[in-house]
């Protein structure tokens, strides 16, 4: 179950907020009109702030006009303490809409501000603040790194209530790693501690749901009926009892107390529909699901999941529904409808597939958002330089004309004007050299984070490559396993044979033991020739595999083709078991040799053959009455027209075909784009033609396709003789 409202309910939204709509807007309008009356600037600042709050809860648009005014007029007044209570306001607006890049900056602004006034208090909150978005956006790492600074600063002030939050939340981070729980577990226990010792209700009730939620993980429920007891005393009636009721429900169902567990059920029901708490409803009815299941109310169980069903995807809770499918598949199996059984199955891998595209796509957003972050500071940042000089020039200007003034009465000041302007001018000389290597420096940043990019883009290329690495090894492993059985069929029956023989000598049968021998040697040389079969194929196979020195060699291409068409075939039925295809090969007996780099131009035709293969297997799943599976491949030399004119050049054409789907027109251009796929999820990366495409043109050849929907598919690779 989700606890990440219960670990982050101290920090991100510590404060207050108004729930009742006619007190806010009595609130409100008391705020405005003081305002009008205000002469003191700071303390409009800081009306501006708490009429911003007012709306945080109900009007985000309103709430953050309101931090803006107080911003706009801190910056004019230059009141920091203002400012930085006023950036951490709109940082949390602003993760409240989930617009963590823009909750980043005002957070650092708030940060900065904090830091120039030395208010480490505010400092620890900040930073704490920081540490529970980059939790949200998945960066593990940075978040703890985050959270122990605040706990430093917090354990030198020692304010505990800083300490049992940051505690709670390092805990937090851990048990989003099943191998890290024990840590979790470790800080829990020191945040219960902090927070009993200064009689924090709200913070015990959160520590003791996470400890009973980690000794539930565990099966551990005798400790975790405590705390989660401990946790429900100091939260019942509110939204977050829902949490300990459900899970205690089903400690009471897997202890066989049904009678107790169906009341903490029912209990966390009532809340959850009582405030139209949707996500706790969703998670109270699993729990309840889940109870019914374990009473063999398997009906109820079924009911109970189809309710929860629609919820979680209302409000697109993927990890729920993905439980929620696969406690369907097992009760609709119970009950033996498997048909309803199977479309469940299908449902829950396809949330399984959403859930990680989505895993891929967020380490690829996240690079991305720590490039555009980093970038969007940097412009701040030459914001503020330019209107530092902006504001250094006018300064140079008012100087000149107060000294040209100053010299219609005497020379003497007219003198020491001009020495004050040429000193303001070296100010700022050195101010404009000082902030270039800034700027230099804010440029290496942003030109770092798109490494960070190219290196993610790397990595999924490497796996990629450790792809069709697998591809290779499953071949092998077919084309050599039938030598083999052969080489171990024959050395048992020569063993059989050799006792035999023993015996017939023992009984003076020396022709039978003659016979027998001959039996013997027939069936070494068999050994022999499939042994040597073997070596062939494993010689061949390490030929074309391993690394090499990437350096262009003679190629047979007719050879090539012949072994990698066969190695891929075998590879795909280690996969699809039942598949069966005709292979056509055209390979002309003439064909020069070509100067490549094989085991390159070998990952092409992996690829090719791959999509060929998938392409027609797909066609004979759907049922195509009639249809055969056929993949053929032809080598030939042509003429290929180059430049303007008459002129053309000698190529080898490698022509793979199939008689699949083939490839709709409108997507045609986009096949050899990178990370372009029409495969479902988890089935590609989208970077087989685009690596197959490179490697050819490298080789100063082309890669061509032409495709026909629902008829097939033909792929030409040309390359120079």
């Amino acid at each position: 179950m989700n606890i990440f409202k219960h670990s982050f309910l101290l920090i991100l939204f510590s404060f207050s907020l108004k729930n009742e709509s006619l007190a806010q807007t009595t609130r409100a309008d008391s705020l405005l009109n003081s305002i009008k009356q205000l002469g003191d600037d700071s303390v409009k600042v800081t009306h501006y702030l708490d009429l911003g709050l007012e709306f945080l809860s109900s009007d985000i648009k309103s709430a953050i006009f309101y931090f803006d005014e107080a911003i706009q007029l801190g910056q004019k007044i230059d009141y920091k303490n203002g400012l930085a209570k006023a950036f951490n306001a709109k940082g949390r607006a602003y993760a409240q809409q989930g617009q963590f890049q823009e909750s980043i900056i005002n957070f650092q602004e708030a940060l900065k501000n904090f830091r120039e006034i030395n208010d480490k208090t505010g400092e620890a909150n900040i930073l704490s603040n920081l540490g529970s978005i980059y939790y949200m956006l998945g960066n593990s790492s940075k978040a703890l790194e985050l959270h122990f600074e605040s706990l430093k600063i917090s354990e030198e002030l020692d304010n505990k209530l800083r300490i049992g939050t940051s505690f709670n939340n390092i805990g937090t981070v851990y048990l989003k790693n099943r191998r890290t729980i024990n840590e979790a577990l470790t800080f829990f226990k020191k945040s219960l501690i902090v927070f009993q010792g200064i009689d924090q209700k709200q913070g015990i009730a959160t520590a003791s749901m996470n400890i009973g939620e980690v000794y539930f993980i565990e099966s551990k429920y005798d400790s975790a009926i405590y705390f989660h007891q401990m946790a429900l005393e100091l939260s019942d009636g509110t939204i977050d009892a829902t949490f300990p009721l459900t899970q205690l429900g089903e400690i009471n169902a897997a202890l066989g107390n049904f009678q107790n567990a169906y009341s903490f059920h029912r209990r966390a029901l009532e809340i959850s529909e009582k405030l139209d708490a949707k996500f706790e409803l969703t998670q109270s009815l699993i729990g309840l699901a889940k109870t019914q299941r374990k009473q063999k109310d398997f009906e109820g169980a079924i009911n109970t999941l189809e309710r929860a069903k629609l919820l979680a995807i209302d409000i697109d809770a993927k990890n729920e529904l993905l439980d929620i499918y696969l406690n369907l598949a097992e009760t609709q199996a119970l009950v033996g409808n498997f048909k309803a059984a199977y479309e469940n199955e299908i449902n829950t891998k396809s949330v399984k597939e959403e859930i990680a595209k989505s895993s891929t796509e967020q380490m690829i957003q996240q690079l991305q958002f720590e490039f555009e972050l980093n970038k969007k500071e940097a412009e701040i940042e030459l914001l503020q330089k330019d209107t530092e000089l902006k504001n250094a020039a006018v300064f140079n200007q008012r100087i000149i004309i107060f000294a040209s003034l100053g010299g219609l009465f005497m020379f003497v000041v007219i003198s020491i004007s001009l020495f004050r302007n040429n000193l303001s001018k070296q100010k700022a000389n050195h101010l404009l050299q000082v902030q270039k290597e800034e700027i230099h420096a804010q440029r290496e940043n942003v030109e770092f984070a798109f490494d960070q990019l190219k290196s993610a883009q790397a990595q999924l290329i490497q796996s990629e490559k450790m792809a069709s690495l697998g591809e290779l090894t499953a071949g092998i492993a077919h084309e050599i396993k039938n030598p083999l059985n052969f080489v171990n069929n024959f050395s048992e029956v020569c063993a059989e044979l050799i006792d035999e023989m023993k015996s017939e000598l023992a009984g003076g049968n020396q022709k039978i033991a003659i016979e027998i021998a001959d039996d013997i040697k027939t069936n070494l040389e068999k050994i022999t020739l499939h042994g040597k079969r073997a070596d062939a194929i494993v010689k061949g196979m390490l030929g074309h595999s391993k690394r090499g020195s990437g350096q262009k060699q003679e190629t047979d291409i007719n050879s090539l083709a012949d072994e990698f068409l066969r190695m891929t075939f075998q590879s795909f039925l280690a996969k699809e078991n039942d598949f069966q295809a005709e292979l056509t090969t055209n390979f002309d007996p003439d064909l020069p040799k070509a100067l490549v780099i094989p085991q390159d131009i070998g990952k092409v035709l992996l690829n090719l053959y791959s999509n060929a293969f998938y392409a027609v297997n797909e066609k004979k799943q759907k049922g195509e009455v009639g249809f055969e599976p056929t993949v053929s491949v032809s080598t030939k030399r042509a003429e290929y027209p180059i430049g303007v004119g008459s002129s053309s050049e000698k190529r080898i054409c490698i022509t793979i075909s199939d008689n699949g789907s083939g490839i709709p027109q409108n997507i045609v251009d986009k096949i050899f784009q990178p990370f372009f796929t029409t495969k479902p999820t988890g089935s590609g990366t989208g970077l087989g033609l685009s690596l197959s495409y490179d490697i050819v043109k490298a080789h100063g050849g082309e890669l061509k396709v032409e495709s026909k929907e629902n008829e097939g598919t033909e792929f030409t690779i040309m390359l120079p003789i």
